[in-house]
Formats: C-alpha cells, structure tokens, sequence
C-alpha cells in the first residue's frame, strides 16, 4: 500500500525547525523530499548538540525520508540549477526572511515562470508584509508578541517559556502543511500553483481563539492559572503526587463525582468550580490529598473509573506508555554511524492508505546530489561540471 503523497515532490530549502518538521509529516506520508543545503555549512540544526555518531540528535529526529543534496545558491549556475529542478518539484518551501530569495533572483515569481504547476510555501516569522516582515525573531519573540506568553506561567509569578516550541511547530511547521495541502487540492482542480505565505506569529495566535472570545466578551485580559482551563477551577489542575504530578480535569460533573467518591471526600462534590477563598481551601486539601501517594498508587486506586486522571509522565514513562506503543508512536530504525534509534511516530492515521512509513535514513549532506540531478535529466558530464563550479 502506497503513501497517501506518493509522487509529490517537495525542494526543502528550510532550515532549522520549522520547515524541517512540516517537511518530515509530509515525507513521512511518501512525499519525495529533497533537502537542499549550503554545500560545506548545510542546515545548521545538523550541528546541534547533542551529536551521536557524527549526526545532530535533532537532525535525526527531522530528517528520516528525505533526500539531501547541496546547491550553493549564491552562484550563478546554482541559481540557474535551481531553475532547472524547479521543473520537476510540485512544492518548494523555503524558510528565509522576506526578500532573500527574490535577491538570489529565485523568488516565486521567476520560479512559476517555470512551473506554473508550482507551489511556493515560505515561513517566516512575521508573514511577508507588514511593519516587522523583515525583523529577525525566534519561537519566544513571536508566541510573546502574539500575547501567548502572557498565559503561560503560575500564578503570581512571571511569564514561563514553553518547553515546546509553538510558533515554530504549530505557527510554522503545521501551518505550512495545511496550506501546500490546500494548494495541491486547488491545483487538482484549476492546474495552477500557488503561494503560501505563511507566519509564525499568525499561526500562534491563531490557536488563542478561545481565550480571545473571552476577552471580546468581557474586556478582561486573561492570565495564568485564572482562567477555566488553566487552573482556574480545582476540578481542572495539577496536582502534586508524593513522587511527581497528576492531571486532573474533572470538569464535567459526572467526572467530579466519581472522582470525589474514590477519594472519599464527597464534601466536595459542589466545589468543582468553587472560588474566592474557598477555590484556595479546596485546592490545598486536594493537594495535601494526593501527595500522600505515588502516581502509580492513586492510578490503581482510580483504575476503570471515569474520573479524567493521568499522571505528567517525564520522557523515558512516554516511550514506554502503553498507549503510546499501541499507536505506534515512537518507533525503530537505524542511522547510519548511530546505530539503532528510536523516533516519535507521524501522528496521521488513514484507513484505506498506508500511513507514515519509515523508508530512509536521516541524509548526509549531500549524500543524494548527484542522484537527483541525474533524475532530473542532467548528464553525468553536467553533474560533474557543477561540481567544478563549486555550484552544488
């Protein structure tokens, strides 16, 4: 069974995390991905401690299924290389701030004269227009300036970094899939390609929908721990456990109820949403409550009931979760020079298609240039030439 994108092919031009995660779902889901790299520097996340067998753990975790090639965009014959590849690619993504790749004179204009069919997806930080299109930015600047930091933190202290990157992942990486996803359905329809123009900024804000609603309804900025689903209620926090954490997020009544029940303090039962000083009692009586015991022991303890509680499992619990090896989400391979490894699965699940395959191994750079210039029609003479040139 075939992957749901067999025989799209994508030019990664990315670097670092965002482009390289939206580019590793779509290759995991068969599209041919060719990452093209700086010949002699490639993606800087390749240097990323820390470094097993001469790879980048996280170049690793990025770059299964995919090809590498070096082209040095810089040169004359790379631009015109890439000019010539662009002809047999559907999507190129490219992570560069607004206008660079207009400077190299591979902008999308001059790059759909070639293919028309092509579809263009950039990821910046701030989008390709307006007054900080072109100020330099991390994950940390734009989920603050898209006012997701002024949520995230406990109460009465200072903002807290997620340890997760957000605007990349989500802002970047997951927002560029959707958008050359939409684009390839359009392109079925009207043969024309597109451009994507998509921002990490945009894409966190995006997910504070909810928490914007409240504030349009109520004029009131949310904070931390002060709002339903964040700690607000004692139905719905975290927990301390005598070796750990637990989750709790009994916001239905029937949850709080049996919830209550099992740890016999059916005292509670109309304090799920309770506030002002008793919120704090209640809090501080469950909190006493649960560090009596281990995660493990209140899991048996509340094992079969409906009672929404889990435990904050640290890295090595998750890889070992049931649930998570069900699903096949963190599964086996082998990098070259590495040895065996272990990857977090593709999230996407398809009934009639085959879903996320592990095919290839994280590339070398360049390790794939002359194959894809020799699929692309150029003779080994060509290839060879290049190289002279010092153009891939």
């Amino acid at each position: 069974m075939s992957g749901p994108l067999e025989g799209v092919r994508i030019l990664d031009l990315t670097r670092l995390l965002p482009g390289g995660y939206a580019t590793l779902l779509l290759a995991d889901l068969g599209a041919d991905v060719v990452k093209v790299e700086e010949p002699g520097k490639g993606d800087y996340i390749r240097w990323t401690p820390p470094v097993v067998g001469g790879f980048s753990a996280a170049h690793i975790a990025l770059n299964r299924n995919k090809r590498s090639m070096t082209v040095n965009l810089k040169s004359d014959e790379g631009r015109d290389l890439l000019l010539r590849l662009v002809e047999h690619f559907d999507i190129v993504i490219e992570s560069f701030r607004p206008g660079v790749m207009d400077r190299l004179g591979t902008g999308y204009d001059v790059l759909r004269a070639r293919n028309p069919r092509l579809i263009y997806c950039a990821i910046t930080g701030y989008g390709q227009d307006g007054p900080r299109s072109r100020t330099a930015g991390h994950d940390v600047n734009y989920i603050g300036y898209a006012g997701l930091l002024s949520i995230t933190g406990r109460e009465g202290g200072p903002p807290v970094i997620p340890g997760v990157q957000i605007g990349d992942l989500a802002g970047g990486g997951m927002s560029a899939v959707i958008a050359v996803l939409a684009a390839l359905h359009r392109r079925d329809r009207t043969g024309e390609g597109d451009f994507c123009d998509i921002s990490m900024m945009d894409g966190a804000l995006s997910w504070l929908s909810i928490h914007a609603g409240e504030f349009v309804a109520t004029g009131e900025d949310p904070s931390w721990e002060r709002m339903p689903l964040s700690g607000k209620y004692p139905c719905y926090r975290i927990y301390p456990a005598a070796d750990g954490y637990l989750t709790v997020g009994a916001l239905e009544p029937q949850f709080w109820k049996a919830l209550c029940e099992a740890l016999g303090r059916t005292d509670l039962l109309d304090d799920a949403f309770a506030m002002g000083e008793r919120r704090d009692e209640v809090i501080a009586e469950l909190g006493s409550l649960f560090a009596t015991r281990s995660r493990a022991e209140w899991m048996e303890v509340l094992e079969g009931l409906d009672v929404c509680v889990g435990p904050v499992n640290d890295f090595s619990e998750t890889f070992a979760d049931e649930q998570v090896v069900h699903r096949s989400m963190v599964v086996g391979g082998e990098v070259p020079g590495a040895g065996p490894w272990r990857h977090i699965g593709n999230p996407i699940r398809l009934k009639e298609a085959a879903g996320a395959t592990y095919r290839l191994p994280p590339p070398g750079m360049g390790e794939h240039t002359d194959e894809v210039l020799l699929q692309c029609g150029l003779s080994p003479e060509e290839v060879e030439t290049l190289k002279r040139q010092g153009a891939v």
